[in-house]
């Protein structure tokens, strides 16, 4: 029987507002898929409300590739603006994709979401709520070791609890941030956009804040 190489440790690659950008949403499914993350997520604002045209080409990849997808503001849009109109700028299809995605799902210890994670509580206004303090402090009191990943605000940040403070970092590319002792924590993984997504090593227990290209 051959030698088999014991299994690596598992990647989780995490993405975020694409914003009707196709080529950058294929661009960062081969980098993660390149450094053997798996599963993969986007955190929503696949689409632009402002470009349904784009919804099939962004949507495609994900489905292709099996990414699991949060819905956003901006792909709740897409489907709210196409009601009633007699020519369907985007297919029903991708429509039915965007419609039927979740507010929020969860994977190990953590929390996938586009903004907040209060999906019982706030329903569709959780995909635009802004994460302060206030918002912060809800989550550690209610997930005291939870991990919530999370895209709408584009820029890297690292918000946790010390004590009875909460504190907050921002991340720049290249950035791997060690996740012991500051659980719990929120992550703002950052604009496809801008070129950015991240990588969670839950066995090791880091995050890695990463630019493609």
């Amino acid at each position: 029987m051959k030698n088999e190489k014991p299994a690596a440790h598992p990647k989780v690659g995490i993405m975020a507002d694409s914003h009707g950008q196709p080529e950058t949403i294929i661009a960062a499914i081969a980098f993660l898929s390149a450094m053997d993350c798996r599963p993969i997520y986007h955190l929503g604002d696949i689409c632009d409300s402002v470009h349904p045209e784009t919804a099939e080409t962004c949507v495609r990849p994900l489905r292709e590739s099996m990414v699991t997808a949060i819905k956003g503001n901006n792909d709740h849009a897409i489907v709210v603006n196409q009601v009633g109109l007699e020519q369907e700028a985007v297919p029903k299809k991708t429509l039915s994709f965007l419609r039927n995605l979740p507010l929020m799902t969860q994977y190990k210890n953590a929390f996938f979401a586009h903004s907040l994670p209060f999906e019982r509580e706030l329903g569709l206004a959780s995909m635009i709520g802004a994460m302060g303090q206030n918002e912060a402090s809800l989550f550690f009191e209610a997930s005291p070791q939870g991990l919530l990943f999370r895209g709408h605000s584009h820029t890297p940040e690292i918000i946790w609890l010390k004590g009875r403070r909460i504190l907050s970092q921002t991340l720049s590319a290249g950035e791997k941030v060690g996740l012991e002792g500051r659980l719990p924590c929120v992550v703002t993984c950052g604009a496809l956009t801008r070129r950015l997504c991240m990588v969670w090593r839950p066995a090791e227990n880091i995050i890695e804040c990463l630019s493609f290209r």
